[in-house]
């Protein structure tokens, strides 16, 4: 061997043993965003691109440990742990939300401490993985350093040169950057930015790691820039320009002067309605509901970064939610376009139902923004039994109906129930549909039966209301707020899988006043229809901005249904490209508060 390969021996010897640590590390990190990718998100297929750049980009964040001279390795280690602590939120967060956590959702921390038992249900054993590499580095490190200071012992090899070092970051860098190029660049990059993908979508391409970090640039953009007075213009312009008129049909001004009761019911998935378990209806009171009205079997729910408090957002407001944030927690004192203010405008009183805490995705602060003069919460209601996550539903029910019997007339009233919520425990007011829970996977027979519990009590609910002749007199909407999150699973008639098309399905009942006898309807509409159809049904006009439609419109006047039932304004022959417009100028909107600017 020559000299000159002698040292560069020497010299690739010394830096591997002051730097295996930090090396392995820097691998490790890129293999467990592989396996989250792989795991989590289950993303199947790659590009050699998108694999180099999901180890890489690991790398390059432990690039400066490299040049560390003290606790070099505890630094390197405590790099690991947290990134290792990030990956198991994303985990636990994805299970739950189907979403990945964004900077914009560190405001609504506080909610986790609510949802708490159904959380720590998805912690599995298996996340102890994401630790491994620090374990290993913990176990056999002194081993390691034995066996490096053998061989340099042996090869005579002094300390590491500092060009060897920078000659490594360097080829590290211009892998990078290499890679970087070849799957978009910088320009690629500032258009996610722009473009608000959201964190789940963005990680399939650049990595999770990848991902929270064009998520907190965006996120730092957002809050460092407002709006100029051109940008202004330019969106009043192209809501004056787009903005549907309404338009009359056959049901236009059918409710006119009633009463509306709008209920939202948690995790109502469309899969339920009219199934059985043993010749049992598991939704006998909805069924009979679905009947006499006007009934969507196939409604879509629209949610993002919020989750259930984006379904009370969009019914409320028919704007699009927010990938990246809750718009409840984020945008929360926004002075919002809603349905409660243009009902209270119209003569209406309005108030808002939830047996649980107020502060919960800052509704007490949101819901005023949406304009209810009043919100009912779990202080408002005599104390009982609790299912799940809050009040039971019997008891927030029964109490809600009394509540909306004394509200001035005519009165909007929006109720969120709770008893069908995750983590899908039982109880003995909760077991009537008698499911043998050891027959099916995990939380299957728990849901059944929560939602069978929560049936029951909608059924009360309505004899309650007829007692009191509210009833007849009354636009009453009911509809699931999402579908719950299970495994796929048979169960009677019930043949449920979460891949297909009924895991985005949810119903949705609109009952005329007097109404007795029904109507379905298929394939059509999505939540955030149901502020322009109610306004329909009452026949009141306004020339606010509103993203939905009206579910009963007709002929030419009907709206142009994209991805997911998602309708668009009949401006543009491409369909999906002016969806793709009406989101972003929906969150612009939001963004910065422009509500009250728009033209009207």
């Amino acid at each position: 061997m020559s000299q000159s390969h002698k040292k560069v021996w020497r010299q690739t010897l010394s830096f591997i043993s002051d730097q295996y640590i930090v090396i392995f590390l820097a691998l490790a990190a890129g293999y467990k965003q592989f396996f989250f990718s792989s795991s989590v998100l289950h993303k199947d297929r790659w590009s050699v691109s998108e694999l180099l750049f999901i180890f890489l980009l690991p790398a390059v964040i432990f690039l400066p440990i490299f040049f560390v001279k003290r606790h070099k390795n505890k630094t390197a280690i405590t790099v690991s742990l947290l990134f290792s602590i990030l990956l198991v939120v994303d985990t636990v967060y994805y299970s739950y939300f189907s979403a990945l956590p964004t900077a914009g959702l560190i405001s609504s921390l506080g909610q986790t401490e609510s949802i708490g038992p159904a959380i720590i249900a998805l912690l599995q054993w298996w996340l102890i993985l994401y630790f491994v590499d620090v374990i290993v580095v913990l176990i056999f490190h002194k081993k390691i350093d034995k066996l490096f200071v053998r061989l340099k012992t042996k090869y005579h090899v002094k300390k590491t040169n500092i060009k060897t070092v920078w000659t490594f970051v360097v080829l590290i860098l211009i892998s990078f950057c290499g890679i970087f190029i070849s799957i978009g660049g910088i320009n690629y990059f500032t258009q996610i930015v722009d473009r608000a993908y959201d964190t789940t979508s963005t990680a399939n391409y650049y990595g999770v790691l990848g991902a929270h970090i064009i998520d907190v640039s965006r996120f730092v953009q957002e809050e460092t820039t407002r709006l100029s007075s051109e940008q202004k213009k330019a969106l009043a312009d192209w809501v004056k320009n787009n903005t549907p008129k309404q338009t009359t049909n056959s049901l236009t001004g059918t409710a006119k002067g009633k009463n509306v009761i709008m209920i939202q019911v948690e995790s109502l998935g469309g899969f339920v309605i009219n199934q059985t378990i043993d010749g049992k209806e598991i939704t006998p009171n909805l069924n009979r509901l679905a009947k006499t009205s006007q009934f969507f079997p196939n409604e879509r729910f629209v949610l993002a970064a919020g989750h259930t408090s984006d379904t009370d957002f969009v019914a409320n407001s028919s704007y699009f939610p927010l990938d990246d944030a809750a718009v409840f927690v984020r945008f929360g004192h926004d002075n919002f376009n809603s349905l409660p203010k243009t009902l209270i405008g119209n003569g209406y009183s309005a108030y808002a139902y939830h047996g649980f805490n107020r502060n919960f995705w800052n509704r007490n602060v949101a819901l005023k923004s949406l304009g209810y003069q009043k919100f009912y919460a779990a202080d408002n209601y005599p104390k009982g039994f609790d299912i799940n996550m809050g009040l039971n539903d019997g008891t927030f029910l029964s109490k809600t109906a009394e509540y909306i019997k004394d509200q001035p007339k005519p009165s909007f009233s929006y109720a969120i129930t709770l008893s069908s919520h995750v983590p899908f425990s039982t109880n003995d007011q909760t077991d009537k549909l008698g499911v043998d829970a050891s027959k099916y996977p995990d939380q299957v027979g728990g849901y059944l039966d929560d939602i069978n519990y929560t049936d029951s009590e909608l059924g009360n609910f309505f004899t309650k209301l007829k007692a009191e002749g509210l009833y007849d007199d009354s636009l009453i909407i009911v509809y699931g707020d999402h579908t719950p999150v299970l495994p796929a699973f048979s169960a009677g008639t019930i043949n449920y899988d979460p891949e297909s098309v009924s895991e985005k399905e949810v119903p949705l009942v609109i009952k005329l006043p007097g109404q007795t006898s029904g109507k379905t309807y298929s394939n059509q509409g999505s939540h955030i229809d149901i502020m322009p159809t109610i306004l329909d049904l009452l026949g009141i006009k306004t020339n606010q901005l509103m993203f939905g439609q009206s579910l009963f419109a007709e002929g030419k006047n009907s709206l142009k249904v994209c991805s997911d039932q998602m309708v668009v304004f009949p401006t543009s022959s491409d369909c999906n490209a002016m969806l793709v417009k009406e989101k972003n100028q929906s969150a612009t909107i939001i963004r910065y508060n422009q509500f009250q600017n728009l033209p009207k």
